[in-house]
């Protein structure tokens, strides 16, 4: 199989056994995006421009106004300028966006029990192994990557 079809044939086995159930645990208004776009601000040190995080989620501008908006009225983010550019709006997580990655991971990542409880030793550690080489090549990614585009 080419590496494309491997993409498309593991979205949904992903979808079914890991995003919905990660999906519907979501609590306080928080949506997928709002997680992911506290995921990646936490992944990328806790701050990046507005254009960074538009680029780097390929989400467009309005769009990620909202959700900044958002971020900020639920206190998980703050707008900061930039002290050498007043022109550019960081956005950058606040404490309590902290607080509920980590309540999140300690409390609720029951959902995926599940679906690793089906899993055998062998298969539990293949998968371990495949998720840690999987995040080790997407942190080795540019920011600036265009794919998608």
């Amino acid at each position: 199989m080419k590496i494309q079809e491997l993409l498309l044939s593991l979205l949904p086995h992903w979808n079914y056994r890991i995003a919905k159930p990660f999906k519907q645990l979501l609590d306080d208004g928080i949506s997928l995006e709002m997680y992911y776009c506290i995921k990646t601000l936490q992944w990328k040190g806790g701050i990046m421009s507005m254009s960074e995080l538009c680029h780097f989620t390929k989400t467009p501008k309005d769009q990620m106004t909202k959700m900044s908006n958002r971020l900020v009225e639920h206190n998980l983010a703050e707008r900061v300028f930039d002290p050498s550019d007043r022109r550019i709006i960081k956005l950058k997580l606040t404490d309590k966006a902290q607080l509920y990655i980590d309540h999140f991971i300690d409390n609720d990542v029951k959902c995926f029990e599940p679906f690793l409880s089906q899993l055998n030793e062998e298969n539990l550690k293949n998968f371990e192994c495949a998720l840690k080489l999987l995040l080790k090549v997407f942190y080795e990614l540019p920011c600036n990557e265009n794919s998608g585009k």
